[in-house]
């Protein structure tokens, strides 16, 4: 059972917008203020909140994602994370 939006992912989250910025990584823009899996919580429950695995998303682009794997998906910034 997935618990995003409990304590532990509002942690992860601010952390990770801490470090990452609000640049969507699947739009480019600024104003992110959700995080996106990289790996979708439906393929890999066991990334939910393992911090490589999120990205700074709007809440829209992020919904519209849905659980397509980012491979598929082609994000149109660069992560400057090795994957």
């Amino acid at each position: 059972m997935s618990r995003i939006g409990g304590h532990r992912w509002r942690k992860l989250l601010a952390q990770m917008l801490e470090e990452d910025g609000d640049i969507c990584w699947l739009c480019g823009k600024p104003g992110a203020t959700s995080g996106d899996h990289v790996v979708p919580v439906s393929v890999a429950p066991h990334l939910e909140f393992d911090r490589e695995n999120v990205r700074p998303a709007h809440l829209r682009c992020n919904q519209r994602r849905g659980d397509t794997p980012a491979v598929r998906h082609s994000p149109r910034i660069p992560t400057s994370r090795a994957w």
